[in-house]
Formats: structure tokens, C-alpha cells, sequence
């Protein structure tokens, strides 16, 4: 894979954003389905529907501009669904999915890299021993929901008119008193803000790298140690490191980075946490990021079906916790805002 050093730069750039503001905004589906239970809203997980039509609407924009291939998400079958559910099991005994999982990490929680190590082994796991219809495809293939310039054009105007309304609304809800540069190291970033950096980021690099996502690259690492795929360009690994150098700036700036390195009670739970994680991704295949940031936008029935498995994965874990007497955080999600209590 060949680009321009600009096309780098640039993209490499947008990772970078996409991780800042995925850390500010304090996004993850735990938390979503977390906020459900604790105040009966679904605010956090609206706003993933939010960077979703974003991926959608930018990936159109840009298609005008670019040429892009259609490649196909996956097949529906009871490993997307199976798969999904292990992996929210897994992300609720290890505290954070596969996007927190990493800003946890550019926060200074070493525990982080024992759930790494888990999903790796666990992505391991399955594809020696997978069964026959259970191998997932890994593509890098360049992104495009259809080929159709009818329905793109459709699709477009119907979307054009949800952005403008969304950047009208953002726009009207700006802090007047503070410079671009202050509303960017602002400590805490709106969904809706965070989901339109999120999804235009993402749709760029979609577009010109195709799969980039975190769970994605763990699965094709594997794949390439076992023969099974080609050598993985560099630059997918520059794009996740940039993810987690835009995490931690974020960190640092608000204050937050706090190395934690002494082993403690959770660590067990956190391994055992991210080996189902990285089973789960093995099967759908991918993670809640490699989902949002792709399956789901490229109207993939089993990404939708691998997503909401991914959701019952984390309530039925909640309910147990629960049921055990455990506490969960409470997610209070008003104002366009999520804060942890």
C-alpha cells in the first residue's frame, strides 16, 4: 500500500483527533448499557447511532471525491451472534471495551496490557481451532455501504440535511467565551461533538485504508503469525499507536494519567476479561470499534445482530453483578454530557 506523505499526515492526524476525542467524551457500550440500568436512559448509546450516520454521511461525501471499492461485512450466522455476546461478557468483567480499553491504557493502567495479551490469546484460541464455516474473513478492503448512485445520491441529500442539522445545533451550543483552541481542551467533550469527530475522522480513514480498527488488527496479526493472511502494512499499526498518542495526550492535558502498575485484585478478571474479548472478536469477527467504525455503517445485518449480541452480552453481565451484590457506575448522560458518578 502506497500513499502520498500528505495523505499520511493527514490521516494519521485524524487517528490522533478520533482518540482524543473518543477519551474526552468517555465513550464505551459498558457504559451505554450501564447507563440503562442505572438511570433508564439510553442517551450514551444514541449517540453511537450519531457516529454511525456520520461514518455513513462522510464516507458518501467522500466517495464523490475518491474512487472506492464495495466490499461486504460478513455473513449472518450464530458466530456473529456468539461471538458478540462473549465479547460484552468479556468487556464487562474487564471494565471497558475494546475503545476504553485503550484510553484506560493511555491513562496510565498497565492492567490494560494483561487484557491485550488476553484477547490475543483468545483470538488465538479460536482460529487454530475453528470450526469449519466459523473462520472469519479479514478484510482491508476499501469501504462503500453500495455502488448503487442512485441510492447514494438519496442517501446523501437525506443525510445532508441530518449534518446540517446537527452542525447547526453543535454550532448553537458552543462556548461563545472561549476560543477554538479553549473548546478543544475542553475537559469534557459533548456525544454529540465526540460523535462527529469520531465519524468523519473514521470515514477518511475507512476510505483510504479500509478495516483499521483495534479488535481488527489483533485478528489479522494472528492470521498473518499463522500463514493465513499477507504481511500487515505498516501503517495500520502507526494509525492505532496514533489512537492511543491522541488518548493520552487527552489524559495528560485533563490531568488524568495516573500510572498504575501494582497488581491488584481486578487483574485476574481483566485477563479472563479480555481472553473472551478476543475469542468473541475472532468469531463476529471484530470488536464494538471495528463494528461501529465499520460493520454497522456498511448496513451489515450481522454486524447489527453481532452488535446487540454485544449488548445482551454486557446487560446479562450487569444483572449478574447485580444479583451478586456488586456495584456498577452509575452513568448519568444529560445535557449532552456524560459524567461517571
Amino acid at each position: 500500500m502506497t500513499q502520498p506523505i500528505l495523505i499520511t499526515l493527514f490521516t494519521v492526524g485524524l487517528a490522533g483527533l478520533l482518540g482524543f476525542a473518543a477519551q474526552r467524551a468517555s465513550i464505551c457500550t459498558v457504559r451505554a448499557v450501564g447507563e440503562m440500568f442505572t438511570t433508564g436512559r439510553a442517551i450514551m448509546l444514541l449517540s453511537f447511532g450519531k457516529t454511525v450516520l456520520w461514518v455513513i454521511f462522510a464516507t458518501f461525501a467522500l466517495r464523490m471525491m475518491l474512487p472506492v471499492t464495495t466490499v461486504s461485512y460478513g455473513d449472518l450466522s450464530l458466530y456473529s451472534f456468539l461471538g458478540g455476546f462473549l465479547f460484552g461478557v468479556g468487556a464487562t468483567l474487564n471494565g471497558g471495551c475494546a475503545i476504553s480499553m485503550l484510553a484506560n491504557l493511555a491513562s496510565g493502567k498497565l492492567s490494560m496490557l494483561l487484557s491485550i495479551a488476553g484477547m490475543v490469546i483468545g483470538a488465538t484460541g479460536y482460529l487454530l481451532y475453528a470450526p469449519a464455516g466459523g473462520m472469519p474473513v479479514a478484510s482491508v478492503a476499501t469501504y462503500m455501504p453500495t455502488n448503487s448512485e442512485a441510492i447514494s445520491t438519496i442517501v446523501t441529500a437525506l443525510l445532508s440535511l441530518w449534518a446540517a442539522r446537527e452542525l447547526y445545533r453543535m454550532w448553537r451550543g458552543r462556548s461563545i467565551d472561549r476560543s477554538i483552541l479553549g473548546r478543544l481542551l475542553e475537559k469534557r467533550y459533548r456525544l454529540s461533538t465526540a460523535a462527529f469527530l469520531i465519524g468523519a475522522s473514521n470515514a477518511a480513514l475507512l476510505v483510504f485504508y479500509g478495516s483499521w480498527s483495534f479488535t481488527n488488527l489483533i485478528n489479522r496479526t494472528v492470521m498473518q503469525r499463522m500463514g493465513m493472511v499477507a504481511e500487515i502494512h505498516w501503517i495500520y499499526w502507526l494509525l492505532v499507536a496514533s489512537v492511543i498518542g491522541g488518548m493520552l495526550a487527552s489524559a495528560v492535558l485533563r490531568g488524568k494519567f495516573r500510572l498504575e502498575w501494582r497488581p491488584g485484585m481486578r487483574w485476574p478478571a481483566q485477563f479472563a476479561g479480555g481472553l473472551l474479548m478476543g475469542l468473541g472478536a475472532a468469531m463476529v469477527p471484530g470488536g464494538n470499534d471495528e463494528l461501529i467504525f465499520r460493520g454497522i455503517p456498511s448496513l451489515s445485518l450481522s454486524a447489527l445482530v453481532a452488535y446487540g449480541a454485544i449488548i445482551l452480552g454486557i446487560a446479562m453481565a450487569l444483572k449478574v453483578m447485580l444479583l451478586m451484590g456488586q456495584k456498577i457506575e452509575t452513568i448519568d448522560c444529560s445535557g449532552d454530557v456524560c459524567k461517571i458518578r
